[in-house]
């Protein structure tokens, strides 16, 4: 744990489930995006996460994200690289971040909500081998 702004930046061990949560709660007293690392620590849904400081916003256009049970069937004709390079909606981050941890196992990113929906932008990735 560290300060930064008299704000405490800490790593934490969190479900992919309570991911949703975990971001509103950090939301209680802001008002612009926040920036976060994630990494994916185990195949049981577990991944760290950390607040960064953030000076960055997001751009308002964007693309929205809902995968559909049949969606989920033709994964193979999604270009992955397309969340990556642009801004997302969507209103789950979780069902975000664990698609995009099926292909990435390292994310940077900025993330805000705008009353609806998650406004996500991928800044940085590492992607799994």
């Amino acid at each position: 744990m560290f300060l930064m702004n008299n704000i405490i930046y800490e790593q934490k061990r969190i479900h992919l489930s309570e991911l949703d949560e975990y971001l509103a709660s950090r939301f209680l007293d802001k008002q612009s995006a926040l920036r976060f690392t994630m990494s994916r620590n185990d195949l049981q849904g577990y991944v760290t996460i950390k607040q960064e400081k953030n000076e960055q916003e997001i751009e308002e256009r964007g693309i929205d994200f809902e995968l559909s049970p049949s969606e989920y069937q033709s994964l193979n004709s999604i270009n992955i690289l397309d969340f990556t390079n642009q801004t997302i909606y969507t209103s789950s981050a979780y069902e975000f971040f664990d698609f995009m941890l099926m292909y990435f196992y390292y994310l940077e990113y900025l993330v805000d909500f705008t009353g609806s929906s998650w406004r996500v932008k991928i800044l940085g990735f590492k992607e799994v081998k």
